[in-house]
């Protein structure tokens, strides 16, 4: 299935909030704890939206969704496991 332009739109639109929403997420919160977990959400949620939308695996046999989605999964936890300690 071929993504269509509104779709890829729509998909775009929401990487954008998405990246503002960091930032003013950087703006409002003083701690950093919670400022790197937010942002740390958000990146899985942007990835999602790239596997899914613009790699077209939303679709895709269940294995190469799932070994992506692990990566994006596993980058954002590693790093605030290695902001943590």
């Amino acid at each position: 299935m071929l993504m269509n332009k509104k779709q890829s739109l729509v998909s775009w639109t929401v990487l954008i909030l998405l990246t503002l929403l960091s930032v003013y997420i950087g703006k409002v919160f003083d701690q950093p704890a919670i400022f790197i977990t937010c942002v740390l959400l958000i990146v899985f949620l942007k990835g999602q939206q790239i596997v899914d939308v613009f790699m077209e695996l939303k679709h895709a046999p269940k294995r190469w969704r799932l070994l992506i989605m692990s990566y994006v999964l596993l980058v954002p936890f590693v790093l605030l496991i290695i902001y943590i300690l």
